[in-house]
């Protein structure tokens, strides 16, 4: 079969054989979904920076693949990747949208192949989000593989999670540490005592929802977010498809805590939260926490928990598995040997600093 790689500059320009793709079974993972990447798109996107899609078609022009990419914006200069997966410090996730019907180890091998014929001029490529313990990744980066260009890869994040298949939350909870359930237990009572609740907002609600989120944020120890529009246009669509679940903390109706929770195919992924430090006696990220854990198992019947990007130490009290996530850099050797040279010699020192510590840890 010959096989070809096209690109486009939107999703609505797509064929209706990638558009089908996007809508399969695939879709049912938030960060390969067409309301994640609409919103992406509309309010996740660096200055200058344009999406390209790329979609690997048959002889027919069917489309076989799907990966959703992005040209560079306006910071790129110098070791700036010309071309990089429409990815950033929101996703919690990349890979490529395989053809249901396919085989999806040799499509992706052919994906990576195509891509590496249509960028060998790029010197800097860049796919980063991608779980290290996906099927389909080592022969995408296989097709990749070609004289004159270095795949050099980098650690980017760990995603926590824990399974819950089979178990209710009243043992889930007695799983945890016993600090932790003793601040569920006495702090729960201190916040019905100042007349507080929590609930997740209704559906008919989200504005209301959003508006409170916004204000606890904007009281928190965050920083102002750089795409401000992202998060209220993110909950929007999450809502029409039916997957927001945001829950509220509030005293005396004033919300006090805002956690944005998404529940897609039984997976329970927390994408945000944040309280107002005013409240730190009552600890209300983690009743708020406990208290959306409890209802998404009771209400949704999820099978898995999901503490989204990063190795924030509170997520260890709340999950037990940990999934790392890598980056890979597709570098010419001709035209970026600099950048090649330092990245290959900074993980020849992490190895070796691995060896020394696992080394004096056996000893």
């Amino acid at each position: 079969m010959t096989l070809s790689l096209a690109s486009y500059p939107s999703l609505e320009a797509l064929p209706s054989s990638a558009q089908a793709i996007l809508d399969g079974p695939g879709s049912q993972d938030l960060f390969a979904s067409r309301p994640w990447f609409e919103t992406f798109v509309s309010g996740g996107l660096s200055a200058g920076a344009r999406p390209i899609f790329f979609v690997l078609e048959d002889e027919a022009g069917r489309a076989q693949a799907l990966l959703p990419c992005q040209g560079a914006g306006a910071e790129s200069g110098l070791g700036h990747p010309a071309v990089a997966s429409l990815t950033s410090f929101y996703s919690c996730d990349f890979r490529p949208l395989i053809a249901p019907a396919l085989d999806p180890d040799a499509t992706a091998f052919a994906l990576g192949r195509a891509l590496a014929m249509r960028l060998a001029r790029e010197p800097v490529i860049r796919i980063d989000s991608l779980d290290s313990t996906l099927g389909t990744l080592g022969p995408l980066l296989d097709g990749l593989k070609r004289p004159g260009r270095a795949l050099l890869r980098y650690e980017h994040f760990g995603r926590w999670w824990e399974p819950l298949e089979g178990i209710g939350f009243d043992a889930y909870l007695a799983a945890r540490d016993g600090a932790l359930r003793e601040v569920v237990r006495r702090k729960g009572n201190r916040l019905a005592r100042e007349n507080g609740s929590l609930t997740l907002v209704a559906s008919d609600e989200v504005e209301k929802g959003i508006a409170d989120y916004e204000a606890v944020y904007a009281r928190s120890w965050k920083e102002p977010e750089p795409f401000p529009d992202f998060q209220p246009m993110l909950m929007r669509a999450l809502a029409r498809a039916g997957w927001l679940r945001l829950a509220i903390c509030a005293v005396e109706g004033r919300p006090i805590a805002a956690q944005l929770w998404v529940v897609v195919a039984g997976r329970a992924t927390v994408l945000k939260l944040a309280h107002d430090k005013a409240f730190d006696r009552l600890s209300p990220g983690t009743l708020l926490t406990s208290f959306a854990i409890r209802a998404l198992m009771e209400r949704d019947r999820i099978t898995a928990l999901d503490f989204g990007r990063g190795d924030d130490p509170y997520k260890r009290s709340w999950t037990t598995r940990r999934t790392p996530h890598i980056g890979v850099l597709w570098t010419s050797l001709v035209r970026r040997p600099i950048m090649a040279g330092r990245h290959l010699l900074g993980e020849l020192f992490r190895r070796r600093g691995r060896g020394s510590s696992d080394g004096e840890r056996a000893s």
